[in-house]
């Protein structure tokens, strides 16, 4: 090995000698700044904090509260309060993300805005039904005072205070939480009511002492024809047929005279929804029919006295009957 060699080495290895020297200073080893996603903070004496933060992410939802909660300006016990929410507040969520284990999110309430911790919030669920609302008619009669609101729930603002015995108009209803409501109007006012308070309305017809005696004596007087042969045209105690027979009935009572026709009878008397002693019922030769082919008088209790088949004689209308599928309107002449 020549001069220049042993030179070279010897240098080579001063300068390697010095790198790692120089590496220390006051007897203490340089630690290394991290840049990665967990923030490092680095104090005088070189020691070193990790505080883990995950990125925000976008959400949406509304959460309920299960405590008293402090809203913050950051997620961190030590930010600064903004305020502190009652236990049961309903919050909307934005955002939430992670720091050092824990779950914050970010929320509006009450025109603030701030992060809370997850730990302390739960999935709000509106007790609120979105079933869709089926539309009705009919009128129904309160059975108790009940309270009118703007929407289906006992939570919703009053609009006014039914009395008991009012007679309201229903046009939908719904079922919220197994309860059913209907949408009703009374007076001038409408909204929702609890269907547990209704009762279906149906309005009564005074009559007369003097009407009564008239509606009995039409029945009184056709008894008396029971067993007359039915006969196609005749209105006579000889023979009727359906019209011949209520017409008669009806003159010899003092109603005055009837045309001789089951149509025509029905277009001279006073359509009812259902029917008292005396009114005539209007009948369709099958099930379900409107052509009206048949008529008798209402005598009470679900019978109907009429010249059909092959004589005068009472038959039943009431439900499960023959007669009760082809009914097809009442008629008075009160």
């Amino acid at each position: 090995m020549n001069k220049q060699t042993v030179f070279k080495a010897i240098t080579a290895t001063t300068l390697t000698l010095s790198l790692g020297l120089g590496a220390l200073v006051n007897n203490q080893p340089q630690q290394p700044t991290q840049t990665n996603a967990t923030n490092v903070l680095q104090d005088s004496a070189n020691k070193i904090t990790m505080v883990s933060s995950s990125k925000a992410t976008k959400i949406s939802g509304k959460y309920k509260t299960t405590a008293a909660l402090n809203m913050r300006k950051g997620a961190s016990t030590s930010s600064t309060k903004i305020t502190t929410l009652k236990k049961g507040t309903v919050v909307t969520a934005t955002y939430k993300k992670k720091v050092s284990g824990t779950t914050w999110y970010k929320v509006k309430h009450g025109g603030k805005t701030g992060w809370v911790s997850g730990s302390y919030l739960k999935k709000y669920k509106s007790t609120t039904s979105t079933a869709k609302a089926t539309k009705i008619s009919g009128k129904y009669k309160t059975k108790s005072v009940l309270n009118m609101r703007k929407s289906a729930s006992l939570k919703s603002g009053k609009i006014t205070t039914l009395k008991k015995g009012a007679v309201v108009t229903a046009s939908y209803k719904k079922t919220v939480s197994g309860t059913t409501w209907y949408k009703v109007k009374h007076s001038s006012k409408t909204g929702w009511v609890s269907s547990s308070y209704l009762k279906k309305y149906k309005k009564t017809t005074t009559v007369s002492s003097s009407n009564l005696a008239l509606r009995n004596k039409v029945i009184s007087v056709g008894s008396q024809y029971l067993g007359v042969p039915y006969v196609w045209g005749g209105m006579s105690p000889s023979g009727f047929d359906c019209s011949g027979f209520t017409a008669y009935a009806y003159k010899k009572a003092g109603y005055g005279t009837l045309p001789h026709n089951s149509r025509s009878q029905r277009a001279v008397t006073k359509k009812v929804s259902s029917p008292e002693v005396g009114d005539l019922i209007f009948f369709t030769a099958t099930p379900g029919g409107s052509t009206i082919t048949h008529v008798g008088l209402y005598a009470g209790n679900n019978k109907v006295l009429h010249a059909a088949g092959d004589k005068v004689q009472y038959q039943s209308v009431a439900k499960g009957s023959y007669w009760e599928p082809r009914i097809v309107s009442y008629g008075s002449l009160d």
